[in-house]
């Protein structure tokens, strides 16, 4: 297989387009609607006061992803990262991280929730799907993020930009609404511990739902050997990325506790998607099934963001030998990863058919949520402890390298923490098989007999970029 066969659209991707790579990750619509019922749970009506914690937490993170991305851009991403300052075995560790992230997890979570977002969704406006609809639905978004991301990166991201800017802007029309609408719209103790039932504990442990909602915001990373000025835009993607995320969740989630009423926040996570049921209440059935139509919409263009990256992961590790090598090729006319792309999406169709026949959509929910979840925190940890070793290498460290990722390492250690608060079956289940994914991933990477890492030109920077 030639070289040409084996490589991506160099100078495809703008800058507004990674913003929204790590955007669309994070799906907003179905976080504001859906998710951030996990972090009320604990909170109540100070769920604010976890996205201004959780604000702090992701500028920390971020800035790993800033100074990494100073010296090295490419298609590998966090993998390549941790590989720079870790070495090639535990890179490999890292990329396999990843893939539990992704590939184990994230790409079967989102067809699930996307699926459940639409059949809760579509029965709180008044039509009743069949209790097996989750299946039809979850293969259709599979099956229609493969065939865009199959047509290549340059049509994923326009679809997701265009959208992406509406959805966002259907969501500040809701929240608006509400505000307008509410008895007293202005009540700056929900950024206190006053409406939290255990105080500072239960800010604490939302914190933890916070934080991870806000995962994928790094995802750009992927598209480094795709990017124009690579180096550049992916630092001040991150940037970007991370303050429009944050306070847009910040404003969202202030918005639906004052909606809601802070002081009755204990019944906010009783409802699948609370917030299209305030969108209702406060816009009619119309502003209703717009958001609906959106709030689907995101959870594919989430699929799309993270078929993308993870592709792009697998791509590169088998590259590196770390993978087969069929999954390096690219198809010659889109230039796209297809077979990564294509083995991506059967294995995320397998397990969300295996998990969800044989234990119901909810518990395949919960249980790739929580691969999704916890390989994010491993990963990050992962990455965090990389920084300073790679400045160290390139003689450059300074102390901000080793202090800026210690915070974020204690946050993420805390969130890895929460993830596993509440115990039943699923949970256990979930638990042996990610630790067996580890168990095993330490195995190969650690026995395997490597070789030289070639890196594509341009992949790393020998100089202080700036």
């Amino acid at each position: 297989m030639t070289d040409e066969h084996r490589q991506l659209k160099k100078n495809s991707v703008t800058f507004v387009e990674l913003v929204f790579q790590s955007i669309s990750f994070t799906a907003p619509a179905i976080a504001v609607t859906a998710t951030m019922t996990g972090a009320a749970a604990f909170a109540y009506g100070s769920l604010p006061l976890t996205y201004v914690l959780a604000m702090l937490g992701v500028f920390s993170a971020g800035y790993v992803v800033y100074e990494f991305s100073r010296r090295v851009a490419s298609s590998g991403g966090y993998y390549r990262y941790i590989e720079r300052g870790l070495g090639p075995r535990l890179g490999g560790f890292g990329g396999w991280i990843y893939l539990l992230y992704t590939l184990l997890g994230g790409t079967a979570f989102i067809y699930f929730e996307t699926a459940l977002a639409t059949e809760y969704g579509l029965q709180i406006v008044g039509v009743s799907l069949p209790s097996w609809s989750w299946y039809p639905l979850g293969i259709f978004v599979a099956v229609s993020a493969y065939a865009l991301a199959y047509s290549g990166i340059k049509n994923s991201l326009k679809y997701s930009v265009y959208t992406g800017t509406a959805e966002m802007l259907v969501l500040l029309v809701v929240a608006f609404l509400v505000l307008g609408k509410s008895p007293q719209p202005l009540n700056l103790k929900v950024f206190t511990p006053a409406y939290s039932p255990t105080g500072w504990n239960g800010v604490g442990l939302g914190l933890v739902f916070s934080f991870t909602s806000l995962a994928g915001w790094g995802s750009m990373t992927f598209l480094g050997a795709e990017a124009k000025e690579a180096h550049m835009n992916i630092r001040r993607g991150t940037i970007v990325t991370i303050a429009v995320l944050g306070s847009f969740f910040l404003f969202m989630s202030y918005a639906m506790t004052i909606g809601w009423g802070p002081a009755n926040m204990g019944t906010y996570f009783n409802y699948f998607l609370p917030g299209l049921v305030l969108a209702l209440k406060f816009g009619g059935i119309a502003l209703g099934v717009v958001l609906l139509a959106f709030l689907i919409n995101s959870g594919f263009v989430d699929t799309l963001a993270i078929i993308n990256a993870c592709s792009r992961a697998m791509y590169t590790m088998a590259k590196d030998g770390f993978l087969p090598d069929f999954l390096s090729i690219t198809y010659e006319k889109y230039k796209s990863p297809h077979n990564a792309l294509l083995f991506e999406t059967l294995i995320g169709l397998v397990i969300f058919t295996v998990t969800g026949w044989a234990m119901g959509p909810l518990n395949g929910f919960l249980i790739t949520g929580i691969w999704t979840g916890a390989g994010t925190i491993i990963e990050h940890l992962l990455l965090n402890t990389s920084l300073p070793f790679y400045f160290k290498r390139a003689k450059q460290f300074r102390l901000q390298y080793a202090l800026a990722p210690l915070l974020a390492t204690f946050i993420y250690l805390f969130a890895l923490y929460g993830t596993f608060m509440s115990i039943n079956v699923y949970v256990m289940i979930a638990a042996a098989v990610l630790a067996g994914w580890v168990v095993a991933g330490a195995l190969y990477f650690g026995l395997k007999k490597l070789r030289p890492i070639v890196l594509e030109e341009g992949e790393e920077l020998y100089r202080s970029y700036r």
